[in-house]
């Protein structure tokens, strides 16, 4: 993707949506012209971020080299198989893409998604600060005795980033020490989460929460490596799985990103498989 390009979400299925086929009535060329005009409207829309709204007079700039006449029959006709409808605003008469919205946000989600962008972008130009590491206090007898007996619950967590999200049962280790207060697994990955959530508010939070539970027990990254990382696939508009979030942290894809970025000193970076495994 290059900078400063803006894109729309279409189906690959439209040319076969029934509203699209109904144009067929119209004969031809109108049907195609008509199909046409509605793309431009959207691209309209997104371009200038109107909402959705395309006034009149622009619908016949849209449709040249046709004459404006034209255009506004053309936008008659996919108002007729409701794709759009006709709508007065600011005093001014046009048309509303139906979908739009729905596929692409209001100006406001893109200003937000901007925003976090921004944040990604600086977040990622500064390098994580190294903690001192901190050697725990020695336990005695009876404090040993006391952890055993207490063992931690058991907490379901997402195992799988599809729909039907696989869920099984794990026991959360604390922290390492140096981590910060002593917090369990569970704990950090909602902190994390949460963060990502606010960037995608319609993000599968159960499914991102166990990616990112994969990537904090595998014992490789930071909280902080993490929590970059996952605000620049978000600023990226890329889906979060094992495998997207692995390939951001080590840097290994061919972005031409530098490798091993965002990872603490310590062993290799093992495979996914093992990296799996982990988590048990």
């Amino acid at each position: 993707m290059a900078v400063g390009e803006i894109y729309i979400k279409l189906v690959v299925g439209f040319p076969d949506d029934r509203k699209v086929r109904a144009l067929a009535r119209f004969g031809s060329p109108d049907a195609g012209l008509a199909r046409d005009l509605y793309v431009q409207m959207c691209l309209h829309c997104k371009g200038n971020l109107t909402d959705g709204f395309v006034s009149a007079e622009q619908v016949g700039l849209l449709v040249y080299p046709l004459d404006p006449e034209h255009g506004n029959q053309l936008a008659k006709q996919l108002a007729s198989v409701g794709l759009i409808k006709e709508l007065s605003k600011d005093e001014a008469q046009g048309w509303l893409v139906l979908a739009y919205i729905k596929r692409n946000g209001t100006k406001e989600d893109v200003e937000r998604l901007s925003e976090v962008r921004a944040k990604a972008g600086r977040v990622g130009g500064t390098k994580s600060r190294k903690r001192p590491v901190q050697r725990p206090p020695k336990a005695t007898g009876k404090q040993v005795g006391n952890q055993v007996a207490g063992t931690l619950p058991n907490n379901a967590v997402s195992d799988s980033v599809s729909d039907e999200t696989e869920v099984r049962d794990i026991q959360e280790p604390m922290v390492p020490a140096g981590e910060g207060p002593e917090l369990t697994v569970n704990q950090r990955s909602k902190k994390l989460t949460d963060a990502y959530a606010a960037a995608v508010p319609m993000c599968k939070w159960p499914a991102v929460n166990g990616v990112v539970q994969s990537a904090i027990k595998s014992g490789h990254f930071t909280d902080d490596a993490i929590h970059d990382a996952l605000l620049r696939l978000a600023a990226e508009n890329r889906s979060i799985t094992i495998d997207s979030l692995r390939t951001e942290l080590v840097g290994a894809a061919p972005n031409g990103r530098s490798p091993q970025k965002g990872r603490t000193q310590g062993p290799p970076v093992p495979p996914r498989e093992e990296w799996m495994h982990n988590r048990a």
